[in-house]
């Protein structure tokens, strides 16, 4: 807590603190007014099912009148908890991850906690030492939406053995059974591409990302539908990136010049659709008017009056919520560590980027 002072009164520190406890509700005088014991005040407002319903409803209800504030500092010496929780990701300005974020916020602020907010910059050696820092604070409990390769999953298995409460939003180790909460990236993959085929498209490029497993996922959509179509599939029109505006530009100049070039692209995100728009229009082409171009995580709708690329969304925000939940319910049962995921399904958003093939 801040306290300010007007600079014309004289303010006694001490006679300040000692006013402060005195006015304080503490759990000695929740008991007192229960007539229960101060243990049993403790494992009512913790949620412990070592006491009745009745008992807990009674004490919640009680404190809640006497406007009792627990002491989040003193209840860490006691619980050996920190009362914080620590979130990694990506990169603290996208929006993607803004909307993630905020759910997570909601969650684990309205359960006690603090949160300490890292972003990696899309770094995986940045990443592992954020990883470290917040262990080194003894978090009591990590959300990560992690640059490591999907091939990688080394420094989670690492805090999988220390026992340290995790869960991955956004991504996921194919491999490992880490708690994740996701999209169907494959699922984002598939709509997209068939949204094309449906238009006519035959040719029918893909700007792929960094080696994660949204991206590896993605093109598995795209590969999907191509060969659903019976179309064929074709090397030199997937482009990489790393799933931002300026490499999703450059992607899609080089899918312009290719022989046959396409007439239709589905960009692994948003950024990168965004981009090939650019590059389009630069090379003179209209859009969707010469070529369509669909992108995946609507970060145009909630920023935008009139969102222009045609998209795939998910809810990016619930994605926070949920991934809080779980991690919320491995910190009270470590027993939990394992298995706890949750798949969103991923929707069409149909905008003004793509049209039926000429």
């Amino acid at each position: 807590m801040l306290l300010h002072a007007r600079r014309d009164v004289k303010l006694d520190w001490f006679q300040l603190v000692s006013t402060q406890r005195k006015s304080a509700v503490t759990i000695l005088d929740i008991a007192k007014r229960a007539g229960v014991s101060p243990m049993t005040v403790s494992r009512a407002l913790t949620g412990s099912t070592e006491i009745s319903d009745k008992t807990r409803q009674k004490v919640v209800r009680l404190a809640q009148t006497l406007g009792y504030r627990p002491n989040r500092w003193a209840r860490s010496l006691v619980t050996n908890r920190s009362s914080m929780v620590g979130v990694i990701i990506p990169d603290i300005s996208h929006s993607y991850f803004a909307e993630i974020t905020g759910g997570i916020e909601e969650v684990v602020e309205g359960a006690g906690y603090n949160l300490l907010l890292c972003h990696s910059r899309m770094d995986p050696a940045r990443e592992r030492s954020e990883i470290d820092a917040l262990i080194g604070i003894r978090v009591d409990g990590l959300i990560v939406a992690s640059e490591q390769a999907e091939n990688a999953p080394d420094s989670f298995l690492d805090l999988r053995k220390r026992k340290i409460p995790l869960v991955l939003v956004d991504r996921f180790f194919d491999a490992c059974d880490f708690p994740s909460v996701r999209t169907d990236d494959r699922e984002v993959g598939r709509l997209a591409t068939n949204c094309l085929i449906e238009l006519g498209h035959k040719r029918i490029a893909h700007i792929h990302g960094r080696s994660l497993s949204p991206s590896s996922l993605r093109h598995l959509g795209y590969l999907d539908a191509l060969q659903a179509a019976g179309l064929p599939v074709r090397p030199e029109l997937v482009a990489d990136s790393d799933f931002e505006i300026p490499s999703g530009r450059e992607a899609m100049r080089k899918l312009l010049q290719v022989n046959d070039p396409p007439t239709a692209v589905f960009a692994g995100n948003d950024p990168a659709g965004i981009g090939a728009v650019y590059a389009c229009r630069e090379a003179g082409l209209e859009v969707p008017a010469d070529i369509s171009i669909i992108g995946a995580g609507n970060i145009e709708g909630a920023h935008h009056p009139n969102p222009f690329l045609t998209t795939v969304d998910w809810p990016r925000h619930e994605l926070g919520r949920t991934a809080a939940t779980i991690l919320l319910g491995q910190i009270t049962n470590p027993s939990r560590q394992n298995g706890d995921s949750k798949i969103f399904a991923p929707k069409l958003l149909i905008r003004q980027s793509t049209a039926r093939a000429r």
